[in-house]
C-alpha cells in the first residue's frame, strides 16, 4: 500500500527543508512508499523556490497555488493533484512547521492499511502558544457540545483509506476541514484510529492560527448543523 501525504505551506521557508527531510527519513525507515506534495499556498518568501528544489527527488511532487486558498483550500488542491495520477491507497495531510514529529505516521498508515477508516494524531502534551491552545480548546468544547467522542478534533497528521475519502467528499477550504472530516466520520460509525503525540514549540516562523479562525469554525460548524439537520 502506498501514502499520498500533502503538507500545506504558507510563508515557511525557514522549517520547510528540515521539516521535509524529517518526513522523508522516517517514512524511509519505516520502509512506507509514498508521495509527498508539497503546496506552495500562495507564500510570499522563499518556500516556492525551496519546494521545487526538494522535489527533485522522486517521492516528492510540488503543487504552487498562486494566492492562499486557505488551509483547507491548500489540502483539497493537494489530494485533487494526487487525483490526477490516481489517488493512492491512503491519503492524508500534516502541517509544515515541524510541531509534531513524524514518528505518529507510521502508526497511523498502518491503521489505515489494516482498515481502519480513519487514523489521526492527539495532542495529549502541548508545548506551543497560548493562542493556539485556547482556539483547540474551544474547538473541543464544541465538537463536545455535538456528541463528537473524539478529543483534539483538528489533531494532525491525519489520515484515511481511499475509500474513506471518497465517501466523506470534505469540501471545506478553511480550518474547519479537519472537523467536517471527524463529524462525518463519526455520524457514518467509522472507527477513528489514534496516536498520542506532543506538540512542540515552533522553532522559526509564525504560527497561522489567529483569533479569527474561532469565528470561521462557529460560522462552518452552524452551517454543518444546518446541512446535517442537528
Amino acid at each position: 500500500m502506498k501514502l499520498g501525504l500533502i503538507i500545506p505551506l504558507f510563508n515557511e521557508a525557514e522549517l520547510i527543508t528540515e521539516v521535509v527531510a524529517s518526513i522523508d527519513a522516517t517514512l524511509e525507515q519505516a520502509n512506507i512508499p509514498y508521495t509527498l506534495v508539497l503546496v506552495n499556498n500562495g507564500s510570499q518568501d522563499d518556500t516556492g523556490v525551496l519546494v521545487d528544489d526538494l522535489a527533485q527527488a522522486p517521492s516528492i511532487q510540488a503543487l504552487h497555488l498562486r494566492q492562499n486558498a486557505g488551509y483547507g483550500g491548500g489540502i483539497l488542491a493537494g489530494i485533487a493533484f494526487l487525483e490526477q495520477q490516481g489517488l493512492p491507497d491512503v491519503i492524508g495531510w500534516c502541517w509544515g512547521d515541524g510541531q509534531i514529529s513524524p514518528r505518529a505516521i507510521p502508526p497511523l498508515f498502518q491503521a489505515c492499511a489494516q482498515g481502519t477508516p480513519i487514523a489521526k494524531a492527539v495532542r495529549t502534551e502541548r508545548q506551543d502558544g497560548a493562542l493556539r491552545q485556547v482556539v483547540t480548546t474551544s474547538y473541543s468544547m464544541v465538537m463536545k457540545t455535538l456528541g463528537c467522542t473524539i478529543s483534539d478534533v483538528n489533531g494532525c497528521p491525519k489520515l484515511m483509506t481511499k475509500e474513506a475519502f471518497l465517501t466523506l467528499q470534505p469540501s471545506s477550504t478553511d480550518w474547519f476541514l479537519d472537523a467536517e472530516v471527524v463529524l462525518g466520520a463519526q455520524a457514518r460509525g467509522w472507527e477513528i484510529a489514534t496516536e498520542q503525540v506532543t506538540m512542540r514549540p515552533r522553532t522559526a516562523g509564525r504560527s497561522k492560527v489567529r483569533w479569527t479562525t474561532l469565528g470561521e469554525f462557529a460560522w462552518n460548524l452552524a452551517r454543518w448543523r444546518v446541512q446535517n439537520r442537528l
